[in-house]
């Protein structure tokens, strides 16, 4: 299992992709902005964590 440099800005990017989204989502329903960031934090930990372990298995699976 090797972490390369493609693995965590993919993951980074994923896990960017889901921050900005659900901001968005949660401040158009009304929600202050520092609120929907600090709400989405956890599932971003979350999206980043599972698209780490997502593109590594990938990856060993291409060889």
């Amino acid at each position: 299992m090797k972490l390369t440099a493609r693995v965590w800005v993919t993951a980074a990017v994923a896990a960017a992709l889901w921050f900005i989204i659900g901001v968005v989502q949660r401040t158009r329903a009304g929600a202050a902005p520092a609120d929907a960031a600090l709400a989405e934090l956890p599932l971003t930990v979350a999206v980043f964590a599972i698209a780490v372990i997502w593109t590594v298995l990938r990856q060993s699976r291409g060889k």
